[in-house]
């Protein structure tokens, strides 16, 4: 048996980090031949369905402490801890005790610009990590110390496997829609700023359809302010999907009104599927997304009068439609990444 890697996350539920990890340890099974044990550390919940279906092993924690970090260690012995953003990196770093860890950065929280209590905690807690790997350029510009870590920083991207995602949309039933929110309902993700977006869409087009997949903690303020602008008859409400892609394979685009983002993988999977994207310049979006895919936009109303000219005009829409493709699979990565991800284990050792 090779090296026992442990993947530790703070989150139960399944999003873009879940879904990186998850890449990573089947892109691994396709393309390495080296021999890695991965095991799935977060807490219990949806991603629990989610790693039984692709044959993942999980072990769940209760908390994330000192004392259950330590707990999973001591039962794996594993030889390196992955961690994934900030706070399990954190934990993990005053909780690996000789094992190495790797701190994996998939946002960029705005405390990251500021010199603040979290900013010192993560400055110290990178003295213990063997690498530092971030989804975006834009992760160690932002954080106030960063050029003091980049002796051991890594840009990466994430992993996009563009057959993988049309493989998950094929034969996946779907309702259709105009236009499709899907992330957590998180400050982070803004989606509150999605359904004013959809009504300044709805003065101009009275009959745009929007569905937002997810749940978080925001969902009381979205059902209230879908009520207060009378959009009920304009936005269904799906919560969680555990594969979203049939609805966005049968819909027209996608939208990402971010307040910040790490690196922007809705994004890559809605282009894969030939949807066009429009999102706020932040993280890595501007990486992905151009003007002639979609494109990045400051003010509700150039996202509405955006929204408007895909829904009405079928011949702008198919030119769009066609270059998300092409954008799609220039930034196809996967064997590369994991090949990436390889050399960083095989190359860390006790």
């Amino acid at each position: 048996m090779g090296k026992t890697i442990l993947h530790i996350l703070n989150t139960g539920s399944y999003s873009g980090a879940e879904n990186v990890v998850i890449t990573i340890i089947e892109g691994f099974r396709r393309f390495e031949k080296y021999d890695f044990r991965f095991i799935y550390v977060s807490f219990d919940g949806a991603i629990r369905e989610v790693l039984e279906k692709h044959n993942i092993e999980f072990e769940p924690i209760s908390s994330m402490s000192l004392k259950e970090i330590k707990r999973v260690r001591k039962k794996y012995n594993p030889d390196i801890i992955h961690a994934h953003d900030f706070t399990a990196s954190i934990i993990c770093a005053a909780a690996a005790g000789k094992t190495p860890v790797i701190s994996h950065i998939h946002n960029n929280s705005p405390w990251i610009k500021t010199y603040c209590a979290n900013s010192f905690i993560y400055g110290l807690s990178c003295l213990k990590y063997r690498r530092i790997l971030g989804v975006s350029e834009s992760v160690f510009e932002e954080y106030v110390f960063g050029r003091l870590i980049r002796n051991k920083s890594e840009v990466i991207g994430n992993p996009i496997d563009i057959e993988k995602i049309k493989k998950a949309a094929e034969n996946t039933a779907g309702e259709a829609y105009d236009v499709v929110f899907l992330g957590r309902l998180t400050e982070q993700k803004n989606p509150l700023r999605f359904i004013d977006i959809i009504g300044k869409v709805k003065e101009i087009h009275p009959g745009v359809s929007a569905v937002m997949i997810g749940e978080g903690d925001l969902r009381s303020a979205v059902e209230r302010k879908v009520r207060q602008l009378g959009l009920e008859e304009n936005i269904t409400l799906k919560g969680f999907v555990s594969n979203p892609y049939g609805i966005l394979k049968n819909s027209k685009m996608l939208c990402i009104p971010s307040v910040w983002e790490g690196f922007g993988l809705a994004a890559v999977e809605a282009l894969a599927l030939g949807k066009p994207v429009l999102a706020t310049p932040v993280g890595g979006l501007p990486g992905i997304v151009n003007d002639r895919c979609g494109g990045l936009f400051e003010t509700d109303e150039t996202f509405a009068k955006e929204i408007v000219k895909l829904c009405t005009d079928k011949d702008y829409y198919e030119c769009v439609s066609k270059y998300a493709l092409c954008r799609a699979n220039e930034i196809d990565n996967i064997r590369e990444y994991i090949g990436m991800i390889g050399s960083f284990y095989k190359n860390i050792g006790r």
